[in-house]
């Protein structure tokens, strides 16, 4: 990162295992309060005081703040520590800094909970010598900071500021946490940091990882995304709806299990004994959600058949459809990589009338199809038309509903 004028340079550092909105807020706040040019955000390569062989590779979470800072004026991912090696230590990486820009204002934030413990950290004058110490406070602190900052500067030296800068409470063992749990993390992190978290297959549990390897092994990269992402989204709707997320968690991973080319599809449809139907021998495409269904079964080990039953039922829909099957039709069809008009209507539409978004849904797939020339499946029409008419139902339900209130 080259600069040539004398700036004023936040060093913001951290694990960020993953990066969040707290990071994040708290990094705007004081640039915002300090008139600083920027908020660089270094990552720990092995940070000395939280050694922890499980954490997420260094490389991995760079790259993480990397992508989620891109986009947000005047912060910055660093990985000056990543590339030191070995342990790291604060007034270690502030004299690198220093040493490449001396002219630069340096302002290191730290927790202002912290600096109770700040002298026994490594070399506490040199951080006081490099850098302006910014303590941020937590909500309810109620530790006589001033004070505080007053008895480090004269054991030390340096200068200590006391921010007024806060973000929401946010830990990053609750965002591991619910993503271990299959709950949604969308209003801990921001959309970019989610989306990588899932594609990266970031703080999932052993069991699903173990499944998730397996299919990487059989899916083109392009269908591994597309089905992680779906999990993101099932999820999501999952939550919403009140159903059970781990369960969608595992059908949305898996939902596409059959979808197989050229020789892998043939070998399947030979090993499961597998016979298409006239439709799908007439529209090929149809052929991966039944014998999904089954290699979900008999090769991934899963016997809940509401999972198997919404695999079976995840590409056409169907009249039969329950709000799990739901879920698992939608996710598929509105994940963050599809795109195609009113997409995002009906993404929406999606949190308020799932069977009015499933026909919105079959809808423009079905005008989409008819402009290509391709043919519709025979029950398409008869499908739309029921989640058309129940969703209107569920509509009319709930405005009485209101009403009589």
């Amino acid at each position: 990162m080259l600069y040539n004028k004398r700036m004023k340079i936040g060093i913001y550092g951290g694990t960020f295992d993953p990066i969040h909105l707290g990071h994040i807020e708290i990094a705007k706040a004081v640039r915002d309060e300090l008139g600083l040019d920027r908020v660089l955000f270094v990552v720990a390569a092995d940070p000395p005081h939280k050694h922890d062989p499980a954490r997420t590779p260094a490389s991995v979470r760079f790259d993480m703040a990397k992508n989620t800072l891109r986009r947000i004026k005047g912060l910055f991912a660093s990985d000056i520590e990543i590339k030191r090696g070995g342990v790291s230590y604060t007034a270690e990486t502030l004299a690198d800094y220093k040493k490449r820009h001396p002219k630069d204002e340096l302002f290191f934030i730290m927790g202002a909970d912290m600096l109770a413990s700040f002298h026994t950290w490594y070399h506490p004058e040199l951080i006081l010598k490099n850098a302006v110490v910014t303590a941020v406070q937590r909500t309810g602190q109620s530790a006589d900071l001033e004070q505080l900052s007053e008895e480090i500067v004269e054991k030390f030296g340096g200068r200590i500021v006391v921010s007024n800068a806060c973000g929401p409470e946010i830990s990053s063992t609750e965002i591991r946490n619910r993503m271990r749990d299959a709950k949604p993390i969308n209003d801990l992190v921001n959309y970019e940091t989610e989306l990588f978290i899932y594609e990266n297959r970031l703080y999932m549990p052993e069991s699903l990882r173990a499944v998730s390897d397996k299919l990487a092994c059989t899916l083109d990269p392009s269908r591994m995304r597309h089905s992680l992402l779906t999990v993101r989204e099932a999820i999501l709707l999952a939550d919403h709806y009140g159903l059970d997320t781990e369960k969608a968690r595992l059908c949305a991973l898996v939902h596409d299990c059959g979808k197989l080319r050229g020789e892998a599809l043939e070998a399947a449809m030979k090993a499961h004994d597998f016979v298409p139907t006239p439709e799908e021998e007439e529209s090929p495409y149809l052929i991966h959600a039944r014998l999904g269904a089954i290699i979900a079964e008999t090769e991934y080990g899963v016997s809940d058949p509401e999972i198997l039953t919404a695999i079976e039922r995840h590409t056409l829909a169907g009249k039969e459809m329950t709000p799990f099957d739901e879920v698992i039709f939608l996710a598929d069809k509105l994940e963050p990589t599809r795109d195609y008009r009113k997409i995002n209507s009906i993404r929406k539409l999606a949190y308020r009338n799932m069977d009015a978004a499933v026909a919105a849904v079959i809808e423009s797939n079905t005008a989409y199809n008819l402009s290509r020339g391709a043919g519709i499946h025979p029950s398409t029409y008869d499908t739309l038309e029921f989640f058309k008419t129940r969703s209107k139902n569920k509509t009319n339900d709930t405005k009485e509903a209101e009403f009589g209130k």
